[in-house]
């Protein structure tokens, strides 16, 4: 059983109980072999659609915004692994069986594949700081701090009065439309 750290503490000590909580909150905990995992009651929360499960009937734009950011950033981060891995491997490879005066290209290659891992850590890094800023948003919604905002409209025109093209609104007949003459 590898050793954990429980690191979660609130930093603001909620002020509802739970059974006025209109949404269960995400617990999120940092263990030292698997860094920051969350847990949703009972349930672990692994996979990205288990979030969607979780956050989506919230219907907060910038929720929904964050986790798929996350998922956007950690899938980019398994591309620029592995491409760096297989680059690192071929590169070293290549270094340990041709002679010295032939290594040029096959150190190019082990750097630049370490450096597409290193690339592959930053967007894993903000993947991970996405996520987790998602679950802290969800949280304060689940403990009532916030509240969520309706949903924008697609465009502005829909905020517009909407009249039939050619007409015409006069004051005498209170909100009917008289046609172009």
């Amino acid at each position: 059983m590898p050793l954990s750290l429980l690191a979660q503490t609130p930093t603001v000590t909620p002020t509802v109980t739970a059974a006025v909580l209109a949404y269960k909150p995400i617990d999120v905990h940092f263990t030292t072999v698997d860094g920051l995992t969350y847990a949703y009651g009972d349930d672990a929360l692994k996979t990205y659609q288990d979030f969607h499960d979780v956050m989506d009937p919230l219907k907060d734009f910038e929720t929904q915004r964050l986790i798929n950011c996350s998922q956007s950033s950690d899938d980019t981060s398994k591309l620029f692994k592995m491409f760096g891995l297989i680059g690192a491997v071929v590169g070293v490879a290549g270094i340990a069986t041709v002679p010295a005066n032939q290594q040029t290209p096959f150190i190019i290659t082990a750097l630049g594949g370490g450096v597409l891992f290193d690339v592959g850590t930053i967007f894993a890094s903000e993947s991970q700081t996405a996520k987790f800023n998602s679950v802290q948003r969800y949280n304060r919604f689940a403990y009532g701090r916030e509240q969520v905002l309706p949903q924008t409209p697609a465009d502005e025109k829909s905020l517009l009065p909407m009249t039939a093209p050619g007409s015409t609104v006069t004051p005498e007949t209170k909100g009917k439309t008289n046609g172009a003459q």
